[in-house]
């Protein structure tokens, strides 16, 4: 297929990461999602119909390609109106495009992986590839941070990663609250 050629796709789960961060579940409706690949890093143009389209990088696993997932910020006329979007509604898809993160290239090697904020959503599909094939690396780190903890995206999967034996995680906010550990 064409990455250049839109596609439509529904939404199929959204779920809110926190205040103003969203993660859409998608199914691409031209029969193709079940051969829809990409490399962790890479992006798609996702579009609100009638109003534009805006560089969104895939936030899901690379390895499952029963669906794909995006995850939107808040932050112009495209991504509020994507977050104004329900379930079962229809977006565009273009891609994916990028180069990808190089990960033959890390076999054997230490990783250390940094990200802050909306920042973790291109770098989730390099965790489940360097999880799903462990063996392949030397240490692995995250150190992750947000303003605060509320503002932390995939705090479910955050808590999972943290409970791996061979993945260390460090994570800092900008301002802590009283619970915060």
């Amino acid at each position: 297929a064409n990455p250049l050629l839109p596609e439509q796709a529904a939404i199929r789960r959204i779920k809110k990461q926190n205040h103003d961060t969203l993660t859409f579940t998608l199914s691409l409706l031209n029969g193709r999602q079940a051969e829809y690949s990409f490399w962790p890093g890479q992006f798609n143009m996702v579009y609100a119909f009638g109003v534009g389209e805006a560089a969104i990088s895939i936030s899901s696993d690379p390895a499952h390609t029963e669906h794909l997932s995006h995850t939107i910020r808040q932050a112009g006329s495209v991504t509020r109106a994507l977050a104004k979007m329900r379930v079962g509604d229809r977006l565009g898809v273009r891609g994916p495009f990028g180069n990808g993160w190089p990960l033959d290239r890390c076999k054997g090697r230490d990783l250390v992986l940094v990200a802050g904020g909306i920042g973790l959503a291109p770098l989730r599909p390099v965790i489940y590839s360097v999880l799903a094939n462990r063996q392949r690396f030397g240490r692995v780190i995250l150190v992750y941070g947000g303003r605060s903890p509320a503002d932390l995206l995939f705090q479910s999967e955050l808590e999972t990663w943290r409970e791996h034996p061979d993945f260390d995680l460090l994570i800092s906010v900008d301002y802590a609250i009283k619970e915060w550990d």
